[in-house]
């Protein structure tokens, strides 16, 4: 009876890990003849990854690896490949085999610049409200479980991707349900438009999708990795960036090259809080994956609490890259980054502050960069009609801050600013009153926990606009100033009756914005021993200088449980 139950299980995964072939759609004869030829796939030729994955990856005449050649995505891609076949697979590689084999993969079946630009958002860990505008059903039919950002991030043959499809009907079944079948009756015949109805199942429509938008061989590939080499990055970099409630930050990074290890960088990271004054060390290490792919991390001194993982992207001029070095339970926490190489020239970077208001003297302002002006000369520094300086505070190679007064009668408007040749668009605002403040992001989410899970904690920012030349508010001539010191607070989102979640969601700090939410349930004080999960509002109230009457601004939070199975393992830190 073991014996019938286990051919009956075998014969049923064989069922699903074949149906996607059994269910394609009708092919005309000369796609059939394309789906019948052998696909092209990439060559492997590094003695390291046919030893490790050669044992279940059968090579060919080609060097070309079974499933493996077929396939191309982001260095955190093959990660997670390699570490499913370890969890699932029985694979045995020490720590340095693995990070060689991700090395290769990345550099020789990765993405090309374009490519990966297309989801940037999903390796840097951004927490985004995405709408895939290629195919709905496509977009339907994979976000039930993840991310789209995910598909975005890879390139295969058609064969890879009806395989990927068998893959998740046999680990995962329960997709059938959820996504990949149709459910209902099929769509009537004719439809709407007269043509015959498309009847297959949504995994059907998504895999011809798939294979024509996402193909293993593209234009851009075949160009970047043509010419693909280690970038030249040894030097100095002027650092800027931003971190949510705490504002604009402003810096040096010296990156150094490891010696052997042409795709190896060490990094010395000094940043300043344009507007707190506090200072920051760190340092660290990174490897950058297909000539563009900067993978780091580092470290205040020896404090692993302290560890950021550092995702940017290098230009193609090396010159510049950008990106977010994150940390916390879900990555939630972090700071948008951007280097910019330092050469002779003058180079501004951030701004202390971003508006002005007209009519008040004695402004103070820091302007960030490389290379600025030491000597206490206000003529270096060009802010436009009606703003002039009228002290230099402090002059130094890397920050420069100044007094300036706003005339009564100057232009409402974005300024462009001129410091030592070095030119900043639109970097200052010039109003007269705050007029409405806005809640950024415009929704949020939290996660309980802190018992079993970690906390997903939320950060909010209140920015002061001014109404633009219509007077109207919330229009698109709305003026973007700064971020106003507001006051934060909780209230119900009210979705039910004698709706409670107020009381047990989580609290946020009245000065910063930061939500942090409760600990993971379920609470025996709340009916029906629920967790501690809800929807609120973070409201943020503002009275401006001059002004008797608070603005308000609110942003929906959604508190919600701990992400009890992730499909991703979070990287090491």
């Amino acid at each position: 009876m073991l014996r019938g139950s286990r051919l009956l299980w075998l014969a049923s995964i064989a069922w699903i890990l074949t149906a996607a072939a059994a269910f394609e759609a009708p092919l005309v004869a000369g796609d059939r003849q394309a789906a019948d030829r052998p696909p092209e796939g990439i060559p492997i030729t590094d003695p390291t990854v046919r030893k490790a994955c050669g044992a279940c990856h059968a090579a060919d005449d080609k060097q070309q690896m079974s499933r493996i050649s077929f396939r191309r995505t982001t260095p955190e891609g093959w990660q997670e490949t390699i570490r499913r076949m370890v969890a699932l697979n029985g694979v045995r590689l020490d720590p340095q085999t693995a990070r060689e084999v991700v090395r290769y993969l990345s550099n020789h079946l990765g993405l090309a610049p374009e490519e990966a630009a297309a989801a940037a958002w999903e390796t840097e860990r951004r927490l985004v409200d995405y709408k895939y505008a290629g195919d709905a059903d496509t977009e339907q039919t994979c976000i039930a479980c993840h991310s789209f950002g995910r598909i975005l991030h890879q390139r295969r043959t058609r064969q890879e991707w009806e395989l990927l499809v068998a893959m998740h009907r046999g680990w995962y079944p329960l997709v059938d349900f959820q996504s990949f079948r149709r459910t209902g009756p099929p769509p009537p015949d004719p439809g709407p438009d007269g043509r015959p109805a498309d009847k297959r199942h949504p995994m059907e429509k998504a895999i011809d999708h798939l294979s024509r938008t996402f193909p293993l061989h593209t234009a851009e590939w075949a160009a970047w990795s043509a010419s693909m080499r280690p970038p030249r990055l040894e030097g100095e970099w002027a650092l800027s960036g931003w971190e949510p409630g705490r504002g604009p930050i402003a810096g040096r990074v010296t990156i150094a090259a490891v010696a052997g290890a042409p795709d190896e960088f060490t990094t010395t990271i000094r940043w300043t809080y344009a507007r707190g004054g506090q200072t920051v060390a760190r340092a660290g290490r990174a490897v950058v994956y297909t000539g563009f792919q900067w993978r780091g991390r580092s470290t205040e001194g020896s404090n692993e609490q302290t560890s950021l993982r550092e995702v940017m992207s290098v230009d193609r001029g090396w010159q510049s890259m950008s990106g977010r070095w994150f940390t916390g339970g879900y990555d939630e926490l972090g700071v948008d980054v951007t280097l910019t190489r330092i050469g002779r020239e003058t180079v501004v970077t951030t701004l202390s502050r971003t508006a002005l208001r007209r009519g008040a003297p004695g402004q103070e302002i820091t302007f960030y960069g490389a290379n600025l002006p030491t000597a206490a000369d206000a003529r270096a520094l060009d802010l436009g009609p009606g703003v002039t300086v009228s002290r230099v505070v402090h002059a130094a190679a890397d920050a420069l801050t100044v007094l300036v007064d706003v005339a009564a009668d100057a232009a409402i408007g974005p300024r462009d600013v001129f410091l030592a040749g070095a030119a900043r668009p639109a970097a200052l605002t010039v109003y007269d009153q705050v007029q409405h403040i806005r809640v950024t992001p415009a929704w949020n989410m939290a996660r309980v926990g802190g018992v079993v899970f970690p906390k997903m904690l939320a950060r909010f920012e209140a920015w002061g606009y001014h109404n633009g030349p219509d007077g109207q508010p919330d229009t698109p001539d709305d003026l973007k100033l700064d971020t106003v010191p507001a006051t934060w607070s909780l209230e119900e989102y009210t979705a039910t009756y004698a709706d409670d979640d107020l009381a047990f969601v989580g609290v946020i700090d009245p000065a910063t914005g930061v939500f942090t939410p409760n600990v993971d349930g379920p609470n025996p004080k709340r009916s029906g021993e629920r967790n501690n999960v809800g929807d609120v509002w973070a409201v943020a109230s503002y009275t401006p200088e001059g002004s008797t009457t608070a603005l308000r601004a609110r942003a929906h939070l959604l508190v919600t449980v701990p992400l009890y199975m992730r499909w991703e393992a979070p990287a090491s830190r």
